[in-house]
């Protein structure tokens, strides 16, 4: 049986893609340009990216303590009360409420914390204050309400519109 030349490989015969990818497809060069063409740096100074920054780390902490002070308190639940003290189905479920209400709440910070922590890296990579949707600037009043937002008033319309932000 005879012996076929491996089709990878330093002695392999050298094989063109059907269709070039990378450096050696016409179109690659063209989609790169659009795409960086699109993604502008912030419009924002130093100084304004520095206070925005200060902002989103102060608010960063805030829910840091809020979230454990949270799921402390909802994993505490019984266990800080006197075993003594008899307890009714009532409170039971008054205390079951109270414990999910407090995780749903410490969930939230942890999303508000992840929001904050991609704002400072768009702080980092100059593109804070640019809609990820439109690529447009977000006005300074919501910037200045709303620190860790990624879209300008319009895209979260139309977002919210289409049922749901990313």
């Amino acid at each position: 049986m005879p012996v076929r030349p491996l089709l990878l490989g330093p002695n392999g015969p050298s094989l063109k893609p059907l269709i070039p990818s990378g450096k050696d497809n016409p179109r690659a060069e063209s989609v790169l340009d659009n795409v960086t063409s699109r993604r502008k740096k912030t419009p924002l100074t130093k100084t304004q990216l520095e206070k925005y920054r200060s902002v989103l780390l102060e608010k960063r902490a805030e829910l840091l303590g809020e979230m454990r002070s949270l799921e402390d308190e909802a994993l505490r639940g019984d266990s800080g009360r006197n075993s003594h003290t008899s307890q009714h189905l009532d409170d039971a479920g008054s205390e079951s409420y109270e414990q999910s209400l407090n995780l749903n709440l410490a969930a939230a910070d942890r999303d508000r914390i992840v929001e904050i922590d991609a704002a400072l890296e768009r702080i980092e990579n100059r593109t804070y204050g640019l809609c990820e949707m439109t690529f447009e600037p977000i006005k300074k009043a919501r910037l200045d309400e709303i620190p860790w937002t990624r879209y300008t008033i319009e895209a979260a319309r139309e977002l919210d519109r289409r049922g749901g932000r990313s």
